[in-house]
Parts: structure tokens; sequence; C-alpha cells
């Protein structure tokens, strides 16, 4: 069961950017809860009454300013396409004015189509496992705590957006991997990601010829035929305090591995704390990775014998 705020209690000065829930508002008489079952949510206030059901969606949330510390994440839940209520990470105060913060903190540098083709990244709406379930990686904010292939959940550090141009060279655009396209389930949706985002394959294959048990390789490489996606295209990179295989759609890939281009995209605050450290987490790969004919020769091999070819 999870408990939020009817819409008409929640107050915003848009000139101010500032949010307050009605000074008057008692959760315990006023609230209302979620509850979900066979695809169906039901919305009831806290007294028992049913204020509406049906299909559940979220809008993007909403990113308040903590008074002592972080962020307060302010969901905008919707029923059948309909705005129903607010639910928020952490109970706010009544009357208490909270300033919206700023989604994303602005980069150091933009990157060119070249370096963005290069570095592991995807595309708005991709949905990245977190310790709240599936979250797309648009929503994702620094904090958040992702999983991880070998850590558990990891806080992301940043949470880098790029911009394709729509007349971007079409070895540099992001590529459309379709759902099951390499194996049952894998993805579970389809996926965008960047050329070489690194796919992470698994097989006994690899034990016998590279004496690993999992590598990665270039989301071109694993997937030649991909569709190239055409216009302007927003992606995501995802930044951990050492390189993580991170849980996308199902599909294990792997995140940023830092190197000195990269570190001029961040924000100047944020590489000066953490560039020294960065350099020194990121010295090693999260795995090895497979060359383009490594590649080739492992798909085949191993198509040969399963549909699956990865972890």
């Amino acid at each position: 069961m999870e408990l939020g705020y009817p819409v008409a209690s929640m107050a915003f000065d848009r000139s101010n950017d500032l949010w307050m829930l009605a000074s008057d508002f008692c959760t315990d008489t006023m609230g209302l809860e979620l509850s979900h079952s066979n695809g169906i949510t039901e919305l009831r206030r806290v007294t028992g009454a049913l204020v509406m059901r049906g299909v559940l969606t979220a809008d993007i949330p909403i990113l308040l300013q903590h008074p002592d510390r972080g962020t307060i994440r302010l969901d905008r839940i919707e029923i059948d396409g309909s705005l129903a209520m607010y639910l928020p990470s952490e109970p706010l105060i009544p009357g208490q004015t909270y300033v919206e913060a700023q989604p994303f903190e602005a980069g150091g540098r933009a990157a060119g189509p070249e370096e963005i083709a290069l570095m592991p990244a995807m595309a708005t709406g991709t949905l990245i496992a977190t310790d709240d379930g599936p979250q797309p990686i648009d929503w994702l904010r620094p904090g958040d705590r992702v999983l991880t292939r070998d850590n558990g959940y990891q806080p992301l550090l940043w949470l880098g957006q790029q911009t394709v141009p729509r007349r971007s060279p079409s070895n540099t655009r992001p590529l459309l991997i379709h759902a099951g396209q390499l194996g049952p389930d894998l993805p579970e949706r389809d996926l965008t990601v960047t050329p070489q985002t690194g796919i992470l394959l698994s097989g006994p294959e690899l034990e016998m010829w590279f004496a690993e048990n999992e590598m990665l390789a270039q989301a071109s490489h694993v997937a030649p035929h991909a569709d190239p996606q055409d216009g302007r295209r927003v992606v995501y990179s995802l930044l951990f305090e050492q390189p993580e295989v991170i849980l996308a759609e199902g599909l294990w890939v792997g995140s940023v591995h830092v190197d000195s281009s990269y570190l001029t995209m961040l924000p100047d605050r944020l590489r000066a704390s953490l560039a020294k450290r960065l350099v020194t987490q990121h010295k090693t790969a999260a795995r090895a990775w497979l060359a383009q004919w490594e590649t080739q020769m492992f798909t085949k091999e191993r198509r040969a014998s399963s549909a699956r070819i990865t972890a």
C-alpha cells in the first residue's frame, strides 16, 4: 500500500518554483492509498472510500529540494491517463514550501556525435533496474540506487544527457535492438543504445577460449543488423564510483568507464571533487572486451547450440 496526496492538496507557485502541501492537510483523514491487483490500480481514501480505479501510469517525477539534505521525489500518478495523486518519496510537512530542484546539472561540455557513439548510453524511456523497481533512465537522479551485477545496488553519481544531432553520420546513430533479438526476452522490450554500449555475453565458449565466464562486446558487433535510428535522439549515460554492469530492459549492459574525455563532460563541481577518485576507481573495466571478430565467432558458435547469447 502506497500513501500519497490528492491533487488539490498540492499548490505550485510557478513564478518562484515553489511547491506546498496544504497547511491543514491531515494524512490520517485526507491521504490517498494505492493498491494494485491483476494490472488494475485502485485509489482509495484512507477512510476506505473508493476514489477511482483503472490502469496506472506515471508522468516524469518532480524533484523537490529537501530543507536539510538531498531531494524529495514527487511522482505524478495517473489512472487511465488522468492525474490522480502525488506520491512522495518521503512525507512532506504541511504548510512548508519546497523549491523545485533542477532536473539536470549542466555538463562541462557537449559531446560530438562521434564521441557519443563511443560511450555507453541509452535512449529516453529505457527501463533501468533500481531498488524502487524498473525506472525510466531519464527519471534517474544522482543518489538513486541502481542494481549492478557485481556490487548490488549502487548510488548513481551522475546522469549524463547527450543529444545525437539529426544529421549525424550513420555509423554514430543509436541502434534499435528489438525485444527478443538476443534471446528469449532479451531484451524484454525494444532497446535503443549507442553503437559501443557494452552488452554482457556469457557461455562456455568464453571460458574455453578466453578463460572468462563473461565478457563485454559492442552493441554494433552483437547486433550487426540492428536498425540505426534517424532524427534527433537524446541518450543518457550512467556514471558510478567504478565501471559497473547494470540491467536495462532485462539485458545486462556496461556503464561508463571514465577516461579523460568523459571527465571534461562532467559539471565543473563534480569534476573538481571526483576526478582523482574516478581516475583511480576506473582503471579497470567491469569486464574484458571482445574484438569484433571474436564476437562474431562467439555468437555464431553460441547460436548453434542455444537461443541465448547474453548473460
